[in-house]
């Protein structure tokens, strides 16, 4: 951890410049928008591809925005996650001895329900 937090304090972290994922259905849909753009930009005037191109780097504008608020959220919500799993680890740790101390005193069955007692009895 001390290495990412390096690594982000120096500004060497820069995810928006990582290679694309290799997911094939991604490749797919790349090689088709890029021959849907081929054949609209062979029917346009030159003004007109200069529009449609305008047009592309708005779009591309905001989907960097979209991204970027996207990780923000995500981000945001794993460390929420973590703080709420670190707030209750007393808690955590204390339930499972009790019920790792209740499976030691009874046969395994299954699952145990929501309705069994872990409750300390001794």
């Amino acid at each position: 951890m001390h290495t990412i937090l390096m690594n982000l304090y120096n500004g060497n972290l820069n995810l928006s410049e990582r290679e694309p994922t290799n997911f094939p259905l991604r490749k797919y849909h790349s090689r088709e928008r890029d021959k849907l753009r081929k054949r609209l930009e062979g029917t346009l005037s030159k003004e007109e591809q200069k529009l449609f191109n305008d047009l592309l780097e708005e779009q591309t504008a905001d989907n960097t925005y979209t991204d970027t608020e996207a990780f923000i959220v995500g981000f945001r919500l794993a460390t929420m996650l973590m703080v709420e799993v670190f707030q209750d680890k007393d808690n955590l740790l204390e339930n499972k001895e009790m019920y790792l101390r209740h499976m030691i005193h009874r046969p395994y069955h299954g699952t145990p329900s929501a309705a069994d007692d872990f409750t300390d009895s001794e």
